[in-house]
């Protein structure tokens, strides 16, 4: 039997920056259609999740998948759908159970300041990946030291909020060496 966004609602996971700024929302790829996931097979709808995310109070989504990914999981048209439902979409892919590397970065310099003056703001940023672990975790961490956290606090408060989150020894080392960019 699939999972569906009816009978898994779309789980947003929340961790809170300092400094009294918004909020980061940590979740799997909405409306994804996945047969062979460790998790189960899942047979999200899309729409349901968007409303999901934005009923939750998102005003922007990063999504950290590849673009062969959204293809993969059946949802080519995700950012139509978060601009339909008046949200800005960011787009900063990174290769699956790695850390982010120079393409990232060069988006990230381009896009991240975005990102963090929603959060300054009070804004709320939802972030997704395939699963919502590897990837999402550690830019939700990478974003929590943007407002002031160190890095092994930041990484604990990830963990915290979601099970799981930043996977890879290369993800870990990657949040313990970021230095912040936007303040």
């Amino acid at each position: 039997m699939a999972n569906t966004s009816l009978s898994h609602p779309l789980r947003i996971d929340e961790v809170q920056p300092l400094s009294g700024w918004g909020s980061i929302g940590m979740s799997l790829c909405p409306g994804k259609l996945q047969s062979n996931a460790l998790s189960g097979n899942w047979e999200r709808d899309l729409d349901l999740d968007i409303d999901v995310i934005r009923a939750w109070g998102a005003t922007a989504v990063v999504t950290l998948m590849e673009m062969h990914e959204h293809d993969e999981l059946s949802v080519p048209d995700l950012p139509e759908k978060v601009w339909g439902a008046e949200m800005e979409w960011f787009h900063l892919p990174i290769v699956d159970q790695h850390a982010p590397d120079a393409v990232f970065l060069q988006r990230w310099k381009t896009f991240g300041g975005r990102i963090v003056t929603t959060l300054a703001n009070g804004g709320k940023v939802f972030i997704h990946c395939k699963g919502g672990l590897g990837r999402t975790g550690t830019i939700a961490a990478c974003l929590l030291i943007e407002s002031g956290m160190r890095p092994a606090e930041a990484m604990a408060a990830v963990r915290l909020a979601r099970r799981g989150t930043i996977e890879t020894l290369e993800q870990e080392r990657f949040v313990l060496g970021y230095e912040p960019c936007f303040r």
